[in-house]
């Protein structure tokens, strides 16, 4: 008896320390829409495009991962603070701002490597390029009719760079709305505007095939 009982803790062990160096798992990744923006996580933290955070569907929140996107080889660190994502094949949620510097927001679904770090602030934790310029033509507009909704930021820096990938994606102007929403500013990236619902409608469709959690609004 004794003996069946050593041998399953030997078992056991060696199970655990195998499971314990396997921190590196592949799969597709996906990001948070618009709508999560401003809602409490599983954690209880409140979810902002704006942090790079993620939802794991079983991981200890605080534990920090290196997201790779095998696309590109782009990295990037996160934290998980959520449950997720919930559907089958999807390993990891990342949050807007993760997804940009990832490059994976036209493509919206990615396959991706995740490594689990045991460093609260890593050393490679991507900073914003020291000199970034954008070109702006800032014009107050006053406009009705409807449109479609690209993103939502609370963050000004992540609004720019989208929007300079928007450019590529639909002729025309864009737009800002500027939004207060439960006493936060929300900036919303908005295109195609049109007169009536229909036409926006087509630019709806082509977006989609880019920015899958497009919508439209009535302006």
């Amino acid at each position: 008896m004794k003996k069946h009982i050593l041998t399953l803790m030997l078992v056991f062990s060696l199970i655990s320390g195998l499971c314990a160096q396997n921190n590196t798992t592949t799969g597709l990744a996906s990001y948070y829409a618009d709508k999560f923006e401003g809602r409490q996580t599983a954690s209880g933290e409140i979810y902002s495009h704006s942090k790079l955070t993620a939802a794991h569907p079983s991981l200890p929140f605080g534990t920090m991962l290196k997201v790779t996107n095998l696309r590109n080889s782009k990295t990037v660190f996160v934290r998980v603070n959520d449950r997720g994502p919930f559907v089958k094949g999807r390993i990891v949620d990342l949050s807007k701002s993760a997804a940009i510097q990832l490059d994976a927001v036209k493509d919206g679904l990615i396959k991706v490597k995740i490594e689990q770090t045991s460093e609260k602030q890593p050393k490679e934790l991507p900073h914003l390029p020291v000199k970034e310029y954008f070109q702006i033509d800032v014009h107050s507009k006053t406009l009705s009719g409807y449109g479609v909704q690209i993103g939502s930021f609370s963050q000004i820096d992540n609004l720019i760079r989208l929007s300079d990938k928007v450019k590529k994606e639909i002729p025309g102007n864009i737009y800002v709305l500027v939004a207060n929403v439960k006493g936060k500013t929300v900036n919303r990236l908005i295109v195609g505007v049109e007169a009536t619902k229909e036409k926006a409608g087509k630019h709806l469709k082509r977006l989609q095939k880019v920015f899958p959690d497009c919508f439209i609004i009535q302006l």
